[in-house]
């Protein structure tokens, strides 16, 4: 290398290094590599990996669906896909990607893990628990709050809590995030944050995120425990607040066999779900998205559930809205006395 290129080459590579340091720590370059910063951790992601190979040959739309834009229901053990439709589109993963983040997490840390609640996690919009910087909480608690209660603010404080626990920036923390979905063969996915908030570079599809679940339900039961978890909630300590933990399934209590999985909404994929349940040693998944309410969400996949299980035979629940709207004055009551609760503490 002639003289001169080699006294301008050594400036220019340390230059690159601070502005990569620099861009990293203010979460500037969102898909980092950690190997560019000498800490990798991709060993770590690679130990949970479980494959699923889905067979949408005998697949078919379901005519009381066709006001859905993408659904998705199939046979966990087989793979056998009932019906779908628009499983290949493109869409927001909303809050399904909190099923990301928390594996990713997981693959860091253990559920004892205590996290303090950082700046970043309280700059978010709603659902969110009200999380108070510098509470600490362990990271089993915010796990319940991510998936049951589908907290933004946890979700976030989770994500950045694994970070500082092995010492990488949140940036990083979504590298791994993306790595995790190309392990998985979720090859039609992109990811910029932990809690799924609408973003034109966060993307997914209804097949990528089956591909999701299934690595859910076989490597991460912390994950299914807290998805089948409802009004656990997190009790007052020295470290940290009282916060209720409803879970916003509207087929938990309802639809027989059902234990799980997520909700999710935003305004790009509408009202969404992931619904596992099992009868009869059937275990079924039904992903629903883009519905425009609560109540068609959650219609929609019992419908789809319920054709799922007759292929074996199995009577139909045929859920009602009466059956629904009980759930839903569940959710109503809460919220009113939480509402009356936090009136009260203003008055003092």
């Amino acid at each position: 290398m002639p003289k001169k290129i080699f006294f301008y080459a050594i400036p220019l590579s340390l230059i690159f290094v601070v502005v990569v340091l620099l861009l990293s720590k203010n979460n500037s370059l969102l898909l980092i590599s950690p190997l560019l910063l000498g800490r990798d951790q991709s060993e770590k992601l690679s130990k949970k990996l479980s494959a699923i190979n889905l067979d949408f040959s005998k697949s078919k739309e379901l005519t009381s669906l066709e006001s859905v834009p993408r659904y998705l229901v199939y046979n966990r053990e087989t793979g056998t896909v009932y019906y779908s439709k628009g499983e290949k589109l493109r869409t927001s993963p909303a809050s399904f990607t909190k099923l990301l983040s928390a594996q990713v997490a997981l693959d860091f840390i253990s559920l004892e893990i205590p996290i303090a609640v950082s700046e970043a996690s309280l700059e978010k919009v709603p659902t969110i628990l009200g999380l108070k910087k510098d509470e600490v909480f362990s990271a089993g608690e915010l796990l319940r709050g991510a998936i049951a209660t589908s907290a933004n603010d946890a979700a976030q404080a989770l994500a950045d809590g694994a970070a500082d626990a092995i010492e990488i920036y949140p940036s990083e923390f979504i590298y791994y995030m993306n790595q995790k979905a190309a392990l998985l063969g979720m090859t039609h996915s992109h990811f910029v944050n932990p809690d799924g908030l609408d973003d034109q570079n966060q993307y997914s599809s209804l097949e990528d995120i089956a591909r999701l679940v299934n690595n859910v339900q076989n490597n991460y039961p912390e994950i299914l425990e807290a998805a089948a978890s409802d009004n656990q909630d997190i009790a007052t300590s020295s470290a940290h607040g009282f916060y209720y933990l409803p879970n916003w399934n509207g087929l938990l209590g309802v639809y027989p066999g059902v234990d799980g999985l997520k909700i999710a909404y935003t305004e790009d994929a509408g009202y969404s779900t992931i619904v596992t349940a099992k009868r009869d040693g059937m275990s079924v998944v039904a992903i629903i998205s883009g519905t425009d309410s609560y109540l068609e969400r959650d219609r929609a996949a019992a419908d789809l559930l319920d054709a799922a299980f007759l292929t074996k035979g199995l009577l139909p629940v045929r859920v009602t809205t009466n059956m629904l709207n009980r759930r839903y004055k569940e959710w109503g009551d809460l919220a009113r006395k939480i509402r009356a609760e936090l009136s009260e503490i203003s008055k003092q």
